[in-house]
C-alpha cells in the first residue's frame, strides 16, 4: 500500500469555523464532540457565519444508533437552553455562549430570543436522525424523485427471507449437480445454513471484489466433470506403466513406503485408483490423488520430478486436483451473485424494505448516470441540499461506502468530488454533468457538509464500518479541524495515554491514522484519585510472565488475570469503605469501576473471580439475547404453548430451567394422570390466552404459575436471566403484530436463534441498577467514561491458526475478497485485524476518569518442535511495546514496559500468591429495612365474579375457569381398551376438543349445517389440531346432534333454529349489592338443589356468558353444550348420569344463574313479561350422547321455579332488577 502523508489539521474553534463545503472535524476520546456539535447547532439557529438562520427541521444531524440520536438530541436541547438563558439576561458561564451573545447585535437580540424559543418548542420535529432513519423519511417524503413505490413496508429483520434465498439457491444449484460435484460442497459446506453463515458477511459488502477472478461455475462443472470422465477412461489403460514409472523414482519412503518392500503405500494408493475407476460415482481418493500429482510427488534428494510429457498421466491428475480446489471459490462466486439477486427479489416482491435496503436505494436514486436519469438524481440531490443545507455527520469513522456516497453526492464540492482512490464512492464524471445540471445545484457555500469523527475509534467493522472510507472522505476533504483537549480524564490519566501511543511512530499501522496527542483540560487537576498507598499514578500496567517450561496458555492466564483484577478490586472497595480510597474527595463504590472485556467468554471468568470475593457485577455486551440459554429454553415453552396437545412437547418445557421442574415432578407427569390432566389443562389455558390477548400476556401468566421470577432471583445470574426472559417476551410481542398466526411467530422466533439476530433492539439490556461493578464489553463502552477502568485480557492474542471464511482485507482502500484463501492474503487480514485490536485498546484506554489497570501477560504456546512461541505479538498492546515476533520472553517484556515508567505510569509484576478475601461489606441499617408481608386474604370491597368463581373453592371439585365442561372425569376402575375404532365416543378429551366442538356450533347456520360443515370444520380442526382422519366421523356426528329431538315429541331440534331465532355466546352482567355464601346455600337448598358453597363475599358485577339463547314458539331457552366423556355407548347418557354429572360440576348453579340473567333482560325488554309463559326453559347438552336413534339420550332439561329466580333477584339486588346484558343482537328474537 503506497504512504499516504495525512493532510495537516487545525485546532477546531467553535465560534470561527466557517461553513460552505465539506470539512473534517476529528475528536479524539474525551474532546468535547458532542459538546461542539451542539454549540454549531446553536451558531447555526441563530445564522452565525451563514447567510441567514436555519430552524430545527433545516439542519441535519446523522448519528449512528437510536440511543445516539436520543442523546444528541438532549444534549443540543440544554445547549439551547443555556443560550435562550443567556439571551434573557442569565450568566450560564458558557464562553461560546458569551461569544454569541457579544456577537449579535442588540437591535437583533429579541429576534434570536425569538429563534431560540421556536426551536426549543420545535426541537421533538428536528431533523436529528440516523442514517437509517434519515434515508427512510427522504425515501417516504420525496418517493416520487427517488422512484420508490409510495406504499413500501419498512421491517428490521430480513433474515427469513435470507433463510429462503439460501435455500432456494441451494435448490437451484446443487441438488442438479453429480454426487461428485456435490460431495465436494457438502464437505464444504454441510447444509444452507452452512452456507449462509459464511456469505452474511459478503452480502452487505457488494464493493468487495473477489481475487483471483473464479471461472463460470456452470463452466467448471462441465470442465470437471469430464476431466473426472478422462480419468476414469485412461487410468485402467496406463496403470502398469504408471507403476512402472513409479518404481523407477526415488519415491520417499515416508509417504510411500520402502522400496525394499515394493513401495506398500504405493501399492494402496493405486488399488484405492483402481476400485474408484471400476465402481465408483463418488469423488476420487483426494489424498491419493494429492500424492500422486506432479507437484505432490515427495522423492528422495536428487530426484527429478517427470516432466508433464513423460507423465501425462499424473499430469491430468494435477490439473483435475486443481480443478477440484477452484471448484469451491467459483461455487461461492456464484452463490454470493444468486443469492443476492434473490434476496433482493424476495424483498421487491413483496415490496418490503430493511435499513440496508434504504441506503441502497437511496444511494442508486442519486447515483449519476447518462441522459435522462442523470439529471433526475442530480434534481434529487439539489432537493436535498436545499431541504438541508446544513449536514453534521456524527461518528463519522463508523461509515461504510455507501453511507458515504449518500452524502457525497448530495454535498460534496465540484472541486473535491473527484478525488480519492475509489471511484465507487465519490461522485462520478462531474466534468461530463456539466451545463444546466450544475447551474441548478446550490453553491458550495450554501451548503455545508461537517464530518465529525475519531479515525482512532473505528471498532465497528464487523458491523459494516469501513475506516477506509474514512480514509478516502479525508483525503478528498481540504480543509481539516481538530479537538486538542481532553475534557473526561485526570490530568495524569491523559499524559498516560499520550505516553502509551506515542511510543509508537504509527501506533495504529496506518499513516493516515495520526496520533495526536491531546492536551488535560484546565480543571484536570482538580479529578484526584486517593488510595491508601499514596500511587499517583493513573495508569498501573501489570505484568503476567509465563511458565518458563510450558508458557502461558489463554485459558491459565485469563483465570490468573481475573483472580489479581477481582482482588484489587476488593482492596480498593475494603479501602473506601475504611475511607481511605476516594474520587474527588467522595467514597469509591463499586458501581465507579468497569471491567473492559472483549466477549461473554471473558465477562464469565471476570465474574466468577469477583462473585468468590462477594462482590456483585452487572455485565453490558452487544451480544444478541438470541444467543443466551434463556433464549433457546423459550423456544421449547413456545413450542408447548403452541401446541398444548403435544405431551412431548411439554415435556420438553417442563425440562427447562425456566420453568423449573425436577425429574421427579417430570415422572409424575408421566405416571400421575390429575398431574398430567393439570398440566395439560394449564397450557391450553395459557394456549387461549396466547390466542386471545397475545403472546406476552401468556408467558407474564406462566411466569406467575411457575413462580418463574421468584427461582431465577434465587440464583447467581437472576437478574440478568429474568432480564433476557422479558426482553425475549417484549421481542416477541412486538414480531406478532407483523406475523400472522401463532406458526409464524413460532417459525420466526426459531430462525432468529440459528442467525443469532443481533439488531440494536436484540442487543442484552442492563440487568441490574444496582451499586455494582460494571462488566462492560469494548465496543459497548464506546462514548462512555467510567470512574476506574481494569484492562485485564487486551494481551490475550486471537487465535489466528486457522483462515477465516471470507478471508477480505483493503488494498489501495479497495475492499478484496482472497476467495483462495492465499497466504498473503492472510497475512494482511491479520494486520487488519492488529490495526483494529490497536483502536480497540484506544477505546478503552480512554474510557477511565481517575485511574485504569492495564495487564498484560505474555501469552505463549508450548509446541516440542518450536519450543516456546509467544503470541504477544499478535496483540495491540504487544505492538505499542514493540514486541513484533514470537520470540519473546518475560524479561524483555519488562524491559520495554519499564521503559513507560514515569509520573502517570507505574509498572508492577502480578504475583503467584493473589488474595482471596471476599469484600465485608459495611452494614446499613437503612437497607436491613423492609415492609411486613401481608398474610391474610387482600378483601376486594367491588369486583367481577362469575360462576368459576362462586364453585372453585368446593372442596369435592375442582373447576378450571373456562374449561368446566373439558374436564376428565376420574374413573374408579381403568379399563384397558386395545384400538378402540374411531367414533364420538372415542374423540379426544379435554378443553381443546371441548373449545373445538363449541367454535363449530358457533360457526355454521343450524338450518343450512350439511352444506356448512364441509367448509367450516376444516377450518376449526386446523385451528385446534384435530387430525383431518376424523372429518367423515365428525362430519356425521354434527349433523346427528343437529337433528336430535330435544322433546318427547320430538317437535323441537337444533336444525329448526335460524339464525333470527338464536344468539350465539349472550354476555351479561348482573349488578350484586352483597352476596354471601352463606345466604345462597340457604336459598338453593331450600328449592332442593346443591348447596355447600364457599365464596368470598361479592359486591360488584357477575359475569357469564351462555353458549346458545334461542326462541321457539313465543318461549326464549338457554342451551349450553358439554363434550364431557361419560361412556362409551348411548345407555351412559342418560338422565341419571347426566344429573350426577351435573350435581359434581354444579352445573345446576350455572343454569340457574343463566336463568336469572335472562329473566332480567325479558323483564326489562318485553310488555307484558310473564315468567311461566315466556321463559322456557334449560337445555344441558351433552354431544357425545345425542343422537336421532336415541331420542333424548344426552340432552337435560331443567326449568328453575319461579319463586326461586325472584329470590335470587332479590338477593343479587335488592333495589337493581335490571340485568345489564351486552348485546344489542337481543331485540332481533323479540
Amino acid at each position: 500500500m503506497p504512504v499516504i502523508e495525512p493532510k495537516q489539521s487545525q485546532a477546531l474553534d467553535t465560534l470561527t469555523l466557517p461553513f460552505g463545503g465539506s470539512r473534517l472535524i476529528e475528536a479524539s476520546a474525551g474532546t468535547g464532540k458532542t459538546y461542539t456539535i451542539a454549540g454549531l447547532y446553536v451558531r447555526l439557529l441563530l445564522g452565525h457565519g451563514i447567510d441567514k438562520p436555519l430552524t430545527c427541521q433545516q439542519i441535519l444531524v446523522v448519528t449512528f444508533t437510536n440511543a445516539a440520536t436520543g442523546e444528541l438530541r438532549d444534549r443540543i436541547r440544554n445547549k439551547i437552553q443555556l443560550a435562550y438563558r443567556h439571551f434573557i439576561g442569565i450568566d450560564t458561564g458558557d464562553e461560546l455562549l458569551a461569544s454569541l451573545h457579544s456577537a449579535t447585535p442588540e437591535s437583533a437580540r429579541p429576534l434570536a430570543l425569538k429563534r431560540l424559543d421556536l426551536a426549543l418548542k420545535s426541537l421533538d420535529e428536528a431533523s436529528i436522525f440516523t442514517i437509517h432513519g434519515f434515508c427512510q423519511r427522504i425515501l417516504a417524503d420525496m418517493a416520487f424523485e427517488s422512484s420508490l413505490l409510495f406504499e413500501s413496508e419498512f421491517t428490521l429483520d430480513d433474515s427469513e427471507y435470507l433463510h429462503h434465498a439460501v435455500r432456494d439457491f441451494w435448490r437451484e444449484h446443487c441438488y442438479p449437480l453429480p454426487g461428485f460435484l456435490g460431495e465436494i460442497i457438502q464437505k464444504k459446506f454441510a447444509d444452507p445454513d452452512a452456507l449462509s453463515k459464511q456469505l452474511r458477511p459478503l452480502l452487505g459488502a457488494s464493493q468487495a471484489n473477489a481475487q483471483p477472478q473464479p471461472e463460470d461455475f456452470t463452466k467448471l462443472q462441465g470442465t470437471l466433470s469430464q476431466s473426472m470422465s478422462r480419468l476414469k477412461l485412461i487410468w485402467p489403460r496406463e496403470r502398469e506403466a504408471i507403476e512402472t514409472l513409479l518404481h523407477s523414482l526415488p519415491l520417499n519412503g515416508v509417504r510411500f513406503g520402502k522400496k525394499p518392500d515394493a513401495y506398500p503405500k504405493l501399492a494402496i494408493m493405486l488399488d484405492a485408483m483402481d476400485n474408484w475407476c471400476k465402481c465408483s460415482m463418488s469423488l476420487p481418493p483426494m489424498k491419493v490423488m494429492e500424492s500422486l500429482s506432479l507437484s505432490g510427488l515427495k522423492l528422495n534428494k536428487g530426484g527429478e520430478v517427470p516432466t508433464p510429457d513423460q507423465a501425462p498421466v499424473l499430469d491430468h491428475i494435477e490439473r483435475l486436483c486443481l480443478l477440484i480446489k477452484d471448484f469451491i471459490p467459483s461455487f461461492l462466486y456464484c452463490a454470493r451473485d444468486g443469492i443476492s439477486k434473490r434476496f433482493a427479489q424476495q424483498k421487491s416482491e413483496r415490496n418490503l424494505m430493511t435499513p440496508d435496503d434504504l441506503l441502497l436505494t437511496l444511494e442508486q436514486a442519486l447515483r449519476p448516470d447518462t441522459g435522462d436519469i442523470n439529471e433526475h438524481s442530480n434534481n434529487l440531490a439539489n432537493l436535498i441540499a436545499k431541504r438541508f443545507p446544513v449536514a453534521l455527520i456524527d461518528e463519522f469513522q463508523d461509515t461504510d461506502p455507501l453511507q458515504f456516497a449518500i452524502f457525497n453526492r448530495i454535498y460534496q464540492q465540484e472541486s473535491t468530488s473527484s478525488t480519492g482512490h475509489n471511484a465507487d464512492i465519490s461522485a462520478e464524471d462531474d466534468s461530463d454533468n456539466s451545463g444546466e445540471n450544475n447551474q441548478s445545484k446550490p453553491a458550495s457555500k450554501e451548503v455545508s457538509l461537517l464530518m465529525i469523527g475519531d479515525p482512532k475509534q473505528a471498532i465497528y467493522a464487523f458491523r459494516g464500518a469501513d475506516i477506509h472510507t474514512y480514509i478516502q472522505a479525508r483525503e478528498q476533504t481540504e480543509q481539516h479541524y481538530s479537538l486538542g483537549t481532553n475534557y473526561r480524564s485526570s490530568r495524569n490519566m491523559v499524559l498516560s495515554v499520550n505516553a502509551l501511543f506515542e511510543n509508537r511512530d504509527d501506533p495504529f499501522i496506518n499513516q493516515a491514522i495520526v496520533f495526536e496527542s491531546v492536551q488535560p483540560s484546565p480543571f484536570a487537576h482538580k479529578k484526584i484519585f486517593v488510595e491508601q498507598n499514596n500511587d499517583t499514578s493513573a495508569l498501573k500496567i501489570k505484568l503476567l510472565s509465563e511458565d518458563p517450561d510450558k508458557g502461558l496458555n489463554k485459558a491459565s492466564a485469563r483465570k490468573r488475570l481475573a483472580e489479581d483484577a477481582a482482588a484489587e478490586i476488593t482492596r480498593l472497595l475494603t479501602e473506601s469503605q475504611q475511607g481511605q480510597c476516594t474520587i474527588s474527595g467522595k467514597a469509591l463504590k463499586a458501581q465507579d469501576i468497569a471491567v473492559l472485556v472483549r466477549d461473554r467468554n471473558e465477562a464469565g471468568v471476570i465474574r466468577e473471580s469477583l462473585s468468590q470475593r462477594q462482590i456483585g457485577s452487572v455485565f453490558l455486551s452487544r451480544d444478541s439475547v438470541f444467543k443466551t440459554l434463556e433464549a433457546r429454553e423459550l423456544a421449547l415453552v413456545l413450542h408447548a404453548l403452541a401446541t398444548p396437545k403435544d405431551e412431548r412437547a411439554l415435556r420438553s418445557a417442563l425440562a427447562t430451567s425456566l420453568l423449573g421442574y425436577n425429574a421427579l415432578a417430570i415422572h409424575g407427569f408421566n405416571q400421575d394422570e390429575m398431574i398430567r390432566q393439570d398440566l395439560l389443562e394449564q397450557f391450553d389455558r395459557l394456549h387461549q390466552n396466547w390466542l386471545r390477548r397475545g403472546i406476552m400476556p401468556a408467558l407474564l401468566s406462566l411466569a406467575n404459575e411457575t413462580q418463574l421470577i421468584e427461582r431465577l432471583l434465587q440464583g447467581e445470574d437472576g437478574e440478568r436471566r429474568l432480564t433476557d426472559f422479558r426482553h425475549l417476551a417484549e421481542l416477541l410481542q412486538q414480531k406478532a403484530t407483523e406475523l400472522d398466526g401463532i406458526s409464524a411467530l413460532v417459525n420466526w422466533y426459531e430462525q432468529a436463534l440459528i442467525v443469532n439476530n443481533a439488531n440494536e433492539e436484540a442487543q442484552l439490556r442492563l440487568a441490574s441498577e444496582q451499586n455494582l461493578v460494571k462488566i462492560v464489553t469494548i465496543h459497548k463502552s464506546k462514548g462512555l467514561e467510567y470512574p476506574v477502568c481494569f484492562i485485564p485480557f487486551v494481551s490475550l492474542a486471537r487465535d489466528n491458526r486457522r483462515k477465516p471464511a471470507p478471508m477480505l482485507y483493503h488494498d489501495n482502500n479497495r475492499l478484496i475478497w482472497d476467495i483462495e484463501q492465499t497466504d498473503e492474503g492472510w497475512e494482511r487480514h491479520k494486520r487488519e485485524n492488529l490495526a483494529e485490536d490497536l483502536r480497540l485498546l484506544y477505546v478503552a484506554m480512554t474510557r477511565p476518569v481517575y485511574q485504569c489497570y492495564l495487564y498484560i501477560a505474555n501469552h505463549s504456546r508450548f509446541t516440542k518442535k518450536a519450543g516456546i512461541t509467544s503470541q504477544l505479538h499478535e496483540t495491540g498492546i504487544g505492538y505499542l511495546l514493540g514486541i513484533e515476533d514470537k520470540a519473546c520472553d518475560f524479561a524483555r517484556i519488562q524491559t520495554q514496559a519499564q521503559g513507560l515508567i514515569c509520573d502517570a505510569i507505574s509498572v508492577s509484576e502480578v504475583q503467584a500468591d493473589v488474595s482471596t478475601q471476599a469484600l465485608v461489606s459495611v452494614t446499613d441499617k437503612r437497607r436491613t429495612l423492609a415492609p411486613r408481608k401481608l398474610k391474610r386474604k387482600l378483601y376486594t370491597p367491588w369486583r367481577v365474579g362469575s360462576y368459576s368463581g362462586l364453585v372453585k373453592d368446593l372442596p369435592h371439585e375442582r373447576v378450571a375457569p373456562g374449561a368446566d365442561d373439558e374436564s376428565f372425569p376420574e374413573l374408579e376402575i381403568i379399563q384397558d381398551v386395545v384400538d378402540p375404532s374411531p367414533c364420538r365416543f372415542t374423540f379426544e378429551r379435554g378443553a381443546n376438543a371441548g373449545s373445538f366442538m363449541h367454535l363449530v356450533l358457533e360457526l355454521i347456520d343450524f338450518t343450512l349445517a350439511e352444506a356448512q360443515l364441509p367448509e367450516q370444520l376444516p377450518v376449526a380442526m386446523e385451528k385446534y389440531g384435530i387430525d383431518e382422519s376424523w372429518f367423515s366421523i365428525l362430519n356425521t356426528w354434527y349433523l346427528d346432534i343437529l337433528n336430535a329431538p330435544l322433546t318427547q315429541d320430538g317437535s323441537l331440534t337444533l336444525s329448526q333454529l335460524t339464525p333470527s331465532q338464536k344468539l350465539v355466546e349472550m354476555e351479561f352482567y348482573l349488578p350484586i349489592d352483597q352476596l354471601k355464601a352463606n345466604e345462597l346455600n340457604e336459598l338453593l337448598e331450600a328449592f332442593g338443589y346443591s348447596a355447600g358453597l364457599n365464596f368470598e363475599s361479592l359486591k360488584g358485577m357477575l359475569k357469564g356468558f351462555i353458549d346458545l339463547t334461542f326462541e321457539h314458539k313465543g318461549q326464549f331457552y338457554i342451551a349450553d353444550y358439554k363434550s364431557n366423556h361419560l361412556g362409551d355407548d348411548f345407555s351412559h347418557y342418560g338422565l341419571d348420569a347426566m344429573a350426577g354429572a351435573i350435581r359434581s360440576h354444579r352445573y345446576d348453579l350455572q343454569y340457574i344463574i343463566y336463568t336469572l340473567a335472562l329473566h332480567r333482560y325479558l323483564n326489562l325488554r318485553m310488555p307484558n313479561y310473564d315468567y311461566d309463559l315466556h321463559l322456557g326453559g334449560c337445555y344441558y347438552l351433552f354431544l357425545r350422547g345425542m343422537s336421532v336413534d336415541s331420542p333424548m339420550s344426552g340432552i337435560f332439561y331443567d326449568k328453575p321455579p319461579k319463586a326461586l329466580i325472584q329470590a335470587l333477584d332479590a338477593l343479587f339486588d335488592s333495589e337493581q332488577t335490571q340485568a345489564v346484558i351486552n348485546n344489542d343482537h337481543m331485540e332481533s328474537t323479540l
